[in-house]
C-alpha cells in the first residue's frame, strides 16, 4: 500500500458486494477484487465516495466489462444513490451521492435497491 491508502472497511466491502450480488459476465472477477482493493483517496466534500485500486494480496484478475459505471443503486430511506465504476477491468470508484445538499453517508447494504447490470451502459 502507498502512503494514505487503506484497506476497505467491512462496511465498504459489504456495500460493494451488495452491488455485485447479481450475476453477469465478469462479476466473479470483480467480487474477488473486493478483498484486495484499497482506498486510494476519498472525496473532499465529506461524502462516502471512494477512489479504489487493487493492491492487497495476490494480483486480482481483470474482468471483461466496459469502463465506466457498472452498477447503480439508490437507498430507500433518503433517496441517495451509489455508483460503482470499473476501469480497465478493475474496481475504480464507489461514488456515493446525495439527494439533498448535505454529503451522503455510506448506505447500509440492506437499504440499497440495485438497478439491473448494464442499465447505465
Amino acid at each position: 500500500m502507498q502512503d494514505g491508502e487503506r484497506r476497505l472497511s467491512a462496511e465498504e466491502q459489504a456495500v460493494i458486494l451488495a452491488l455485485l450480488a447479481q450475476d453477469f459476465p465478469g462479476v466473479e472477477e470483480l467480487r474477488a477484487q473486493v478483498s484486495s482493493a484499497v482506498v486510494a483517496s476519498r472525496c473532499g466534500c465529506g461524502c462516502a465516495t471512494l477512489d479504489l485500486r487493487s493492491g492487497m494480496g495476490p494480483p486480482a484478475l481483470a474482468c471483461p466489462v466496459q469502463d465506466g459505471v457498472l452498477i447503480s443503486a439508490f437507498t430507500r430511506a433518503r433517496g441517495d444513490g451509489v455508483l460503482l465504476f470499473v476501469e480497465d477491468g478493475y474496481l475504480s470508484c464507489l461514488e456515493v451521492y446525495a439527494a439533498e445538499d448535505e454529503p451522503a453517508p455510506l448506505p447500509h447494504p440492506e437499504h440499497l435497491i440495485v438497478d439491473p447490470p448494464g442499465s447505465w451502459a
